[in-house]
């Protein structure tokens, strides 16, 4: 099985999530941003390489938080933390159709979605010690 990112990139209590665009697998759902694995390419190489293809955002991997399969597709979704290094956007117009910032609360009322991804949003994201109390960028508390 092939294995897949996904970018929980945190910003003031929120969640940046994308609508897929038209002519791309799972056209208009809304999930994290995410992207596949190239040859010899390790997870956060990948999602370096993703968020800034398809948003011109530059992150900072932290760490994976959960893994569960991919609906509909021979992949393995890895969910990984990431630090937003700029507060702006580019968005990929043949890869994401929209994006928004959302609380947890929010993504459940997007359609459509994922179970994956509702399952993290409503169980695995608020057990992270990182979310908790979180209202700075995520990363910048890390540190100190």
């Amino acid at each position: 099985m092939k294995t897949a990112v996904v970018a929980v990139i945190v910003r003031a209590g929120k969640v940046l999530v994308v609508q897929r665009a038209a002519g791309i697998p799972a056209a208009g759902y809304w999930t994290p941003p995410s992207g596949k694995l190239n040859a010899k390419e390790t997870e956060p190489q990948a999602l370096v390489r993703e968020m800034q293809e398809e948003l011109a955002l530059a992150v900072r991997p932290l760490r994976c938080v959960w893994q569960c399969p991919a609906e509909g597709a021979a992949y393995r979704l890895h969910w990984w933390l990431a630090a937003p290094m700029s507060s702006t956007l580019d968005p990929a117009p043949a890869e994401i159709a929209a994006v928004r910032w959302v609380r947890p609360a929010q993504f459940a009322r997007l359609q459509p979605t994922f179970t994956a991804g509702r399952h993290f949003f409503e169980t695995i994201l608020p057990g992270l010690p990182e979310w908790r109390g979180h209202r700075a960028p995520l990363g910048s508390t890390l540190e100190q």
